[in-house]
């Protein structure tokens, strides 16, 4: 036991010794591996000039960034204003139910739907043969007031030389006073009886005039050109004064009556110029001759009217006919137009980046962010206010490749079918 302990004691002075030169060799090889790092970065950093002296240094912005591949526009100026684009129908600028304006059976009926017809233009013939009998008595009365007229004409001359006979022989009393005032009663009387009987002639040829015109009114006429859109009773109906006989509605011009939202009421329809109504079937777009603005919104869509008169001289609209109105908002102004394209909403704000010539020759073009305020857009276009817009219409706006732009960036401008080829930087 006692030979065994010194023994034991030696070993763990040898173990010791070797612990301590593991540690040691281990902190050396952390040194030579902190010692080549430290070379790496020297070398990396030394490098580093290299790689930006490769292309020019963009000024304004961060330096080493690559060039940008993007595709261009140009702005356009362009005096116009906000548009709103509204809806409504077409509706005749007249329509009529055509009246007969006598009672009687229906003859002939001279018109069908779809007719178009002039003013003048006979619609319907009722039965006459009731009014042309009236009319004959009513002419026999008149030769009869006639005759009377002249009978009682005679009569009176008469009357004038029997009182002058009488007032003659009153100086020699040949005739009594009696008989001379009878002479006077009889030429009073006798000029009363002209008077009635010229009376009497005025009412015969009033009911002449009368019976006439009833006769007239048993042939509907139309009172506007138009086209017949119903033809409401058949030969052989009985119509009473006031009864439709047909429906008649004008096509020229139309009116296109457009429900606008209540905010436009004091700019809308201020100015024709721009002032369009499309024909939803077809597309094509009328110009019309006068607008009516009917002030009175309705309390539930909060809409009011405008009333577009358009001309159809070539019967291309019709009533009943869906419209789109393109109304005018407010008077025309300058603006500048760009494609939707070329504005980009950020948190920042709305930015335009115009493209920047280069100061120096062979230099690539750079990209000037603009801050912007898009007035309305259009048509796959955006309009900003010409005035301190802060770029003109003989610049150049990106139009794809703008949403990672940076200020400053240098741009590599790529051909565009709608270009037309490739841009000049």
């Amino acid at each position: 036991m006692n030979a065994l302990l010194p023994l034991n004691v030696e070993d763990k002075e040898q173990q010791a010794e070797s612990d301590r030169g593991n540690r040691a060799g281990v902190v050396a090889v952390m040194a030579i591996v902190l010692v080549v790092l430290t070379v790496i970065v020297i070398l990396m950093v030394q490098q580093a000039p290299m790689v930006g002296s490769r292309g020019p240094e963009v000024p304004g912005g961060p330096s080493q960034m690559p060039p940008a591949a993007v595709i261009v526009a140009s702005v356009q100026a362009e005096n116009t204003q906000k548009q709103a684009i509204v809806t409504g129908s077409l509706r005749a600028s007249s329509k009529i139910a055509v009246a007969a304006q006598e009672a009687g059976a229906v003859v002939k009926m001279l018109i069908d739907e779809g007719d178009e017809i002039q003013p003048g233009a006979t619609l319907a013939i009722l039965d006459a043969r009731r009014i042309k009998a009236q009319l004959d008595e009513a002419n026999a009365r008149l030769t009869m007031a006639s005759n009377l007229l002249e009978q009682r004409q005679a009569e009176h001359v008469r009357a004038e030389v029997d009182l002058r006979m009488k007032v003659g022989l009153t100086a020699s009393k040949a005739v009594s006073q009696s008989d001379l005032l009878d002479a006077k009663k009889n030429l009073k009387v006798a000029a009363l009886q002209v008077k009635s009987a010229a009376d009497g002639i005025s009412e015969a040829q009033s009911r002449v005039e009368l019976l006439d015109v009833q006769l007239s009114d048993l042939t509907v006429k139309a009172p506007l050109p138009g086209v017949v859109v119903s033809r409401n009773v058949e030969p052989g109906e009985w119509v009473a004064a006031g009864s439709s006989v047909a429906t008649i509605v004008t096509m020229d011009p139309m009116e296109a009556w457009l429900r606008v939202p209540a905010r436009h009421l004091d700019t809308a329809g201020k100015e024709l110029e721009g002032f369009k109504v499309r024909q939803s079937a077809t597309g094509q777009t009328f110009t019309p001759a006068k607008v009516i603005l009917v002030p009175e919104v309705n309390d539930r869509s909060q809409l009011f009217t405008l009333v577009a008169t358009v001309p159809n001289p070539d019967r291309k609209l019709s009533p009943g006919e869906s419209v789109t109105g393109i109304v005018p908002i407010g008077k025309p102004a300058e603006h500048l137009r760009v494609p939707l394209n070329a504005v980009v909403y950020s948190a920042h704000g709305t930015v335009i980046y115009v493209v920047q010539k280069p100061l120096i020759d062979d230099a690539l073009p750079t990209a000037r962010p603009v801050s912007a305020r898009v007035a309305f857009a259009r048509n796959g276009s955006a309009f900003i206010v010409a005035d301190n817009a802060g770029f003109s219409a003989d610049d150049r706006v990106v139009v794809e490749g703008n949403q990672r732009l940076l200020p400053g960036q240098s741009l590599m401008i790529k051909t565009s079918d709608h270009q037309g080829g490739l841009p000049t930087p």
